[in-house]
């Protein structure tokens, strides 16, 4: 099985974009969809191919039939079947190779307490620990939170209430006003 996930270190090496962009783009959630599992931000290649094709076909309809268009390929890599004389102890991998594939951190897999905190599912045959993949992919669409904030719904525009300006009285409005005159009466002299 190929692990649907990638770290945000090999999405920035997939589009060759630096991991600042990358970060900016999920603080002003803008770019795929990302998940949030524990403290390690992780991109499901769903959703990673759906990015690329909604941006394939937006440079495609900005773009003349004359110009070059860039390239992207978004198809999903084929998934090859299981050899025929795969037995049952080949699906159960050891902790190494579920770290080959996941790129999750190991002592999450070694250590017997940080696995049972994070409950990942195992399989525990006299002192050998296997994994499964599918078992795993599973605990982990469970267990990540979804971290592309939902698209704000439009706030009611508020109604503008026409205000009068007011007068405001200039300095030497004041300083009549200080000297006992009123704003609004006209000089007398006597």
């Amino acid at each position: 099985m190929h692990y649907p996930v990638m770290t945000e270190r090999q999405v920035a090496t997939r589009w060759r974009i630096s991991l600042k962009t990358l970060r900016r783009w999920r603080a002003s959630g803008e770019g795929p969809r990302w998940h949030k599992l524990f403290k390690l931000v992780r991109y499901h290649m769903d959703d990673l191919f759906e990015f690329e094709r909604r941006g394939t076909q937006y440079w495609s309809t900005i773009l003349d039939d004359g110009e070059r268009v860039p390239k992207v390929v978004a198809r999903p890599p084929k998934e090859a079947p299981p050899p025929e004389d795969a037995t049952a102890e080949s699906f159960y991998l050891t902790a190494k190779k579920v770290l080959e594939a996941t790129g999750l951190p190991g002592y999450w897999f070694t250590d017997p307490k940080a696995r049972a905190a994070k409950r990942i599912p195992h399989l525990a045959l006299v002192g050998n620990v296997r994994y499964s993949l599918e078992a795993i992919w599973a605990w982990e669409q469970a267990s990540s939170v979804v971290g592309r904030p939902q698209e704000p719904k439009a706030a009611p525009t508020p109604e503008l209430i026409e205000v009068a300006p007011q007068c405001v009285p200039r300095w030497y409005e004041l300083a009549r006003a200080m000297d006992g005159e009123r704003f609004d009466s006209p000089q007398t002299s006597e």
